[in-house]
């Protein structure tokens, strides 16, 4: 199997996994605040990576360091963003829209950055399938409160962290990059629990539940599929296989919440697996 293949599936399963992060997220940001979610999530994907990572420690030098802080800030500030709007007004499958506008916003920073012109379809399937996302995941009309405003503005550090990853990947170990980049937000984010006084006095079984399954499969494992798929795909290509995880959010909260399937879902998944068809075109 060809390693762009492999990548592809990389990026889908993660995808799929981050889609469930939606609904869980929403769920444990009733028992805990913002920082220390997402402290608690990633120091579980930090550790996990360490011990992974541990027999390849010698190959880490000091621009292991500096790209993974910066793989590490951007992914801070878009994590912080978006939990912020799931605690505030924001519904599960309107973050799951939402979060998504860093798949408009990477093939162009990458042709910023790299003077490297997007293929014209991809920029496309990018459109596309950001119309077919938002059939499935917008209700109750365009209006957008804090919450909603809060969540937008995470797709653009999330959007820098995909062209970091993208680029600083090509040639480098991307375990030990996503190890740092893992270290790097976990510090920041215990520095704000710290700091704000925001850590927790009682811990709810199903809450410390959730953010296990976040820090063991929606980070330390999506993470490093994540920057794994991104060094062997196209970036637009790559930034719009992530942006299906606001299908598979919406896919959670039907079989979690038994919502019915109505006919705007089913026009939602036809554009977008037209948008994956076209995508695939060299």
């Amino acid at each position: 199997m060809r390693q762009s293949t492999i990548a592809k599936i990389a990026l889908f399963m993660t995808a799929l996994l981050w889609g469930s992060t939606f609904t869980i997220g929403k769920i444990v940001s009733a028992a805990f605040s913002a920082s220390f979610i997402i402290a608690l999530r990633f120091l579980v994907a930090c550790i996990v990576l360490l011990i992974v990572a541990y027999p390849q420690r010698k190959q880490l030098d000091k621009k292991y360091l500096i790209d993974g802080f910066w793989m590490g800030v951007t992914l801070f500030a878009s994590y912080m963003l978006q939990v912020l709007g799931l605690t505030l007004d924001t519904s599960p499958g309107k973050s799951a829209f939402l979060c998504t506008t860093y798949s408009v916003i990477v093939p162009f920073l990458y042709w910023f950055v790299t003077k490297e012109r997007p293929k014209l379809h991809h920029i496309a399937c990018v459109f596309l399938c950001l119309t077919g996302v938002g059939i499935l995941s917008l209700s109750g009309g365009w209006g957008m409160s804090a919450g909603d405003l809060l969540t937008v503005a995470s797709g653009v550090p999330c959007a820098i962290n995909i062209v970091i990853s993208a680029i600083v990947c090509r040639d480098r170990n991307v375990l030990l990059l996503t190890t740092v980049e893992l270290c790097v937000v976990a510090i920041f984010a215990w520095l704000f629990v710290f700091a704000g006084g925001t850590f927790p006095t009682e811990f709810p079984t199903g809450a410390m539940a959730g953010i296990i399954y976040l820090g063991l499969f929606a980070t330390a494992l999506c993470l490093y599929m994540q920057s794994y798929g991104l060094k062997y795909v196209e970036t637009s290509v790559g930034g719009m296989l992530l942006s299906l995880e606001s299908v598979f959010g919406v896919l959670f909260s039907v079989i979690i919440y038994h919502e019915q399937i109505t006919l705007r879902m089913l026009v939602g998944f036809v554009v977008i697996f037209i948008a994956i068809l076209v995508s695939q075109k060299e």
